[in-house]
């Protein structure tokens, strides 16, 4: 007797053989389909991702699904078998190259992309390293892995410890915009909340803002202190933490389950060169994804 087909769009096991399943990431909203979220989290085409499951190659919470509309939770895993790669997957392709907004004997300034940490393994650091051929380039400071913009780094130990002082001075200023949840009840304010005991201070100015539902801000933030997290603890601690912020978010997140990343972006840097001590500024336009998100929720 043949054995009885599975109601189409899942069966339950394993591979056969006892391999290993490869995990993704999970969901980051519920009633996603499938095949889009496939693509999403394999950085790959809708075409690409229907041929995974056309190939019977993806497993939802352990069971076979080939439904390209099968919709997900955030609860859910999924997984797929070992190998099983899409025919246009970004591991043959190499990164773009980073964008340098100012450029000098001694540093640069970059343009940080999302998703990327400053230093460390597989880094911002390390990429630029490759891409200039400067084994020596290490960065001044530091991005959140998900904000972009502007980050200095310096081409030499000696430039790298002047412009280290200069941010310990107080020399540097930097501008971030920010989208927000909720609308601040002033226009331009300071927070001046201490962060791990040690003095922190923002500038925050009111963009534009939607004051229906879901309520939201498109904000500017100058700092004269760089503190870890500081804008996005800053801005939680007030009521209107950064969009997509995982860490620290309030209850608001359920209005804005959608938003991909903490819409974070460091816009403006300014510092003195360290041999000449002339003023100088890098700018970094606003990024694709905060764009998109500007116009949706119907800010400027």
């Amino acid at each position: 007797m043949r054995p009885r087909r599975p109601a189409a769009g899942g069966a339950p096991g394993k591979p056969a053989g006892g391999g290993h399943l490869r995990r993704l990431p999970p969901p980051r909203r519920n009633g996603v389909e499938l095949q889009e979220y496939l693509a999403e989290a394999l950085f790959c085409s809708r075409r690409a991702a229907k041929a995974l499951l056309d190939d019977r190659l993806v497993f939802v919470n352990g069971r076979r699904i080939w439904m390209a509309r099968h919709l997900l939770q955030t609860r859910d895993t999924v997984e797929l078998l070992p190998g099983a790669v899409p025919k246009d997957a970004p591991s043959a392709t190499p990164p773009p190259p980073i964008r340098i907004l100012l450029d000098d004997p001694r540093f640069l300034v970059a343009d940080k992309p999302p998703a990327l940490l400053t230093n460390g393994p597989k880094s911002l650091e390390t990429r630029l390293r490759e891409q200039l051929d400067l084994p020596s380039l290490r960065a001044v400071h530091r991005l959140d892995k998900d904000t972009t913009g502007c980050v200095l780094f310096a081409k030499d130990e000696e430039t790298r410890r002047a412009l280290v002082a200069e941010f310990e001075n107080g020399d540097v200023r930097k501008l971030y915009h920010a989208l927000v949840a909720g609308v601040p009840t002033e226009t331009d304010y300071d927070i001046r909340e201490r962060i791990d005991g040690k003095a922190a201070v923002s500038h925050v100015h009111v963009v534009s803002a939607r004051p229906r539902a879901p309520k939201a801000a498109h904000v500017t933030v100058g700092i004269e202190t760089g503190r870890t997290h500081q804008i996005r603890i800053h801005l939680h601690g007030t009521g209107t933490p950064v969009l997509g912020d995982r860490q620290y978010f309030t209850t608001r997140a359920t209005d804005f389950q959608e938003v991909p990343r903490q819409l974070l972006h460091a816009a403006d840097l300014r510092f003195l060169h360290p041999a000449t001590r002339a003023p100088l500024q890098a700018t970094s336009p606003l990024p694709h994804d905060f764009r998109t998100w500007l116009k949706r929720l119907g800010l400027r």
